[in-house]
C-alpha cells in the first residue's frame, strides 16, 4: 500500500497488548454437542485475534481452513447493484467437528453514506439450506462467544481495555469505525455492529471434512470507514466500480474469512452489462457474451479470472466498470495486464501508459533481490475515484484518481513478493511488508543514482547505488520528536498506517539490515524467506530468525546483538519525554552505534 494513504491518521497514545497471531478462541461452551463418530462438535471460534488483540480483533473465523473461493458476481454497473443470482461459494475444511462456523460481512453502515446496503437470501452448506443469523463480534477469547448478553463484552475500542480500566476492563471486541472529522476515540466503547454471519448446517461438519457454503445476496457493495478515519472497499465509479480494500474492506461487497492469513484461491465470474470489463486476481481465462434478458436488456458478458495461487483477504480484486483492457505475453515469461478507466483524458491515459510499461522491468529488477515472480501474471488497473491509496491487490495493483506515479509502482510491484506471496500472520505485522516495500523506493532512488554515476557495471556506480542507500538511511535516523514514538509492532488501528511507525522507520531497518548482513546474504535470507513461506503467512519471530540465520557470525554474542537490534527497530516505542530517543543498534557505515559483530 502506497505511503500516502493515511496522511490525515489520527494520533493517539501507545497500549501494550498481546501479540496477534493465529489463535483459535475459546467458543460457548453450551454450542457443544456429540458428533457422529462419538467425539464432541462445538461451534468455531469467530475471530482469529488472540486474547487482548486491538487491531480488528473481530476479524476472522477458526475452526476450518479457506481452500478456494468461486465469486458468481451477477452486477449491474450502471446501478452499482448486485443482481439476483449474485452468490459467492466457499470450500472450506474443518479443523474440529462443527456446529456452527462464520464468515465476515458487512451487510450496511452507520458510519457512512457510501457504505454497503446488502441483504442475503440464502445460505447453503453442500448444497442443503442452512440457518444463519447476524451477530455482534465479542473480544477475543470470550468463553461465551457472541452470545454474551454482557453488553461490555461488545464493545469497539482503539485500546486495550476498553477505554481504560475504570470504564471497561475488557478487551475490545471491534475496531470503531471512524468518519475523517472524528478523533480517534470517538466511538470508544460504543457497541459493534453484527456484522459475524453465523451459519449452522442442517447436520454438524465432521473435523476434517471438506465442505462448501454459498451465500446468495443483492444490493448495492461499499466502502468501509476504517480506524483512521479513512474509507477503503467498494468504490463507486462513473459506469461500475473500483475495488481497493486493506485492511479489512472486502466484507463490505462479499462475506469471507476476513484475517490476512486466510488464503484460498480463487475463481471470478463476473457477469455484467454489455460493454463491461471485469478486472480480478490471476489470469483472465475467458470472456462470454450473452443476449438480451430480464435483467441484462441490452446483454451481457461474463468474465472468468482464476488465481490458483492463494490470495489473502485484502488483496482480492474486483472492479467492473469502462477498463480498457490489455495483455501482453512478455520476455520474462509473465503476462501483464494493464487497464485504465476510459475516462481518464487522453493525455494522462498516455502518461499512465508509459510508466506501466516500465512494471517488466521493475519486476525483473526487484527479482535481483527477491527471487523469481511468484506469480504468472501481474497488471496495474487505474480507476478514477479519489480513494485514499495505491494498493497492491494481488496481480492486479490499483491506482485511484486517474494517475500512475513510477515511484508508487517500485512500491506496489515490491508488495507482489512481500506482503501477497508471503503475508504477514496478523495487522501488527503491517509494518513487516510496508517496510519492505518502502525499501523498495529506496532502491529505486539508489538505481537511478547507480544510472547516472556510470551503471550497475561500474565502481563508480556501485558506490553511488549503496551511497544513496546509506544516504536514505541517515536522512530517516536523524528524525527527532514523535517519529519514534509508536513501535512498528504495536499500532493502534488509529496509526496503522502512519508513516513513521510502518513505513520509514521499518525501511531504514532493512537498509541496516543489509548492511549487517551484506548484500549476498541479505539477498539469500529474502530468496529463502519466499521459498519457505510462500503461499502463506509469516510471524514476526520466524522473520526475525530468517535473519538471524544469515548472519556472517553464527556466534551467540552477535544472535544476541541482533535480537536486540530487532527489539529496539520493530517492538520499542521512544516517547519524547525521556529516556532513550531512538534505536542506538544500526549497521556498518550507518548513524548510530552500528553493529559490533
Amino acid at each position: 500500500m502506497a505511503r500516502f494513504r493515511r496522511s490525515f491518521a489520527l494520533a493517539t497514545g501507545a497500549v501494550s497488548l498481546a501479540g496477534l497471531g493465529l489463535v483459535p478462541v475459546a467458543v460457548t461452551s453450551s454450542a457443544a454437542t456429540a458428533g457422529s463418530a462419538g467425539g464432541w462438535c462445538s461451534a468455531g471460534a469467530h475471530t482469529l485475534s488472540s486474547y487482548g488483540s486491538r487491531l480488528y480483533p473481530e476479524t476472522g473465523n477458526g475452526g476450518y481452513t479457506s481452500l478456494h473461493t468461486s465469486v458468481h458476481m451477477v452486477y449491474d454497473a450502471a446501478a452499482n447493484t448486485f443482481l439476483a443470482g449474485n452468490h459467492v461459494a466457499l470450500t472450506d475444511q474443518a479443523r474440529q467437528c462443527l456446529t456452527s462456523f462464520s464468515l465476515d460481512f458487512e451487510r450496511s453502515s452507520a458510519n457512512t453514506a457510501d457504505g454497503p446496503h446488502l441483504t442475503v437470501s440464502a445460505v447453503t452448506v453442500n448444497g442443503r439450506p442452512a440457518a444463519f443469523t447476524f451477530a455482534q463480534p465479542t473480544y477475543p477469547g470470550d468463553p461465551h462467544g457472541p452470545s454474551d448478553p454482557n453488553p461490555l463484552a461488545h464493545e469497539a475500542s482503539q485500546t486495550n481495555p476498553v477505554g481504560g480500566p475504570e470504564h471497561n476492563p475488557l478487551p475490545p471486541a471491534c475496531t470503531p469505525e471512524l468518519n475523517g472529522s472524528q478523533g480517534a476515540d470517538a466511538l470508544d466503547g460504543t457497541q459493534c455492529p453484527a456484522n459475524k454471519l453465523v451459519i449452522t448446517p442442517s447436520a454438524p461438519i465432521g473435523d476434517g471434512a471438506r465442505f462448501t457454503v454459498a451465500v446468495s445476496y443483492t444490493g448495492k457493495p461499499g466502502v468501509h470507514n476504517d480506524g483512521d478515519g479513512s474509507t477503503e472497499g467498494w468504490f463507486a465509479a462513473t459506469g461500475g466500480s473500483f475495488v481497493t480494500t486493506e485492511p479489512v474492506g472486502t466484507e463490505d461487497w462479499m462475506p469471507l474469512n476476513d484475517y490476512p492469513a486466510a488464503k484460498p484461491s480463487y475463481d471470478f465470474y463476473d457477469t455484467t452489462n454489455a460493454g463491461k470489463t471485469a478486472l480480478a486476481n490471476g489470469q483472465l481465462k475467458s470472456v462470454t457474451k450473452q443476449g438480451p434478458s430480464g435483467q441484462f436488456p441490452a446483454g451481457s458478458v461474463t468474465y472468468h479470472w482464476s488465481s490458483g495461487a492463494p490470495v489473502a483477504s485484502y488483496l482480492v480484486e474486483d472492479s467492473v466498470g469502462n477498463y480498457a483492457l490489455t495483455s501482453r505475453r512478455a520476455s520474462d515469461g509473465l503476462t501483464y495486464y494493464e487497464a485504465q478507466d476510459t475516462s481518464i483524458s487522453a493525455k494522462q491515459q498516455a502518461a499512465n501508459q508509459a510508466i506501466m510499461n516500465q512494471q517488466q522491468d521493475i519486476t525483473d529488477f526487484e527479482s535481483q533481490y527477491n527471487g523469481p515472480f511468484p506469480f504468472a501474471s501481474d497488471g496495474v488497473a487505474v480507476g478514477t475515484p479519489p480513494a485514499s491509496f495505491e494498493e497492491e491487490m494481488q496481480t492486479m495493483i490499483t491506482f485511484a484518481g486517474g494517475q500512475v506515479d513510477l515511484d508508487t509502482l517500485y512500491h506496489e510491484n515490491m508488495h507482489q513478493w512481500w506482503g501477497d506471496h508471503v503475508t504477514e500472520a496478523g495487522y501488527n505485522m503491517t509494518f513487516y511488508k510496508e517496510g519492505l516495500a518502502t525499501l523498495a523506493e529506496y532502491l529505486y532512488a539508489a538505481r537511478t543514482a547507480q544510472t547516472k554515476a556510470g551503471g550497475p557495471g561500474t565502481a563508480a556506480g556501485r558506490k553511488a547505488f549503496t551511497a544513496s542507500l546509506v544516504a536514505q538511511f541517515n536522512k530517516t535516523y536523524a528524525k527527532t520528536g514523535s517519529f519514534w514514538s509508536v513501535a512498528p509492532s504495536n499500532p493502534t488501528a488509529a496509526s496503522l498506517f502512519d508513516d513513521s511507525n510502518t513505513y520509514d522507520r521499518p525501511g531504514a531497518a532493512y537498509i541496516a539490515l543489509w548492511q549487517i548482513l551484506g548484500t549476498a546474504r541479505f539477498t539469500q535470507v529474502l530468496q529463502v524467506i519466499q521459498r519457505e513461506y510462500g503461499g502463506r503467512a509469516i510471524t514476526e519471530p520466524e522473520l526475525e530468525a530468517a535473519f538471524q540465520r544469515g548472519l556472517p557470525s553464527q556466534s551467540g554474542t552477535c544472535h544476541a546483538e541482533l535480537s536486540q537490534f530487532f527489539t529496539q527497530w520493530f517492538d520499542t516505542a521512544y516517547p519524547t519525554s525521556a529516556g532513550a530517543k531512538q534505536p542506538t543498534i544500526t549497521g556498518p557505515g550507518l548513524s548510530g552505534a552500528g553493529f559490533s559483530c
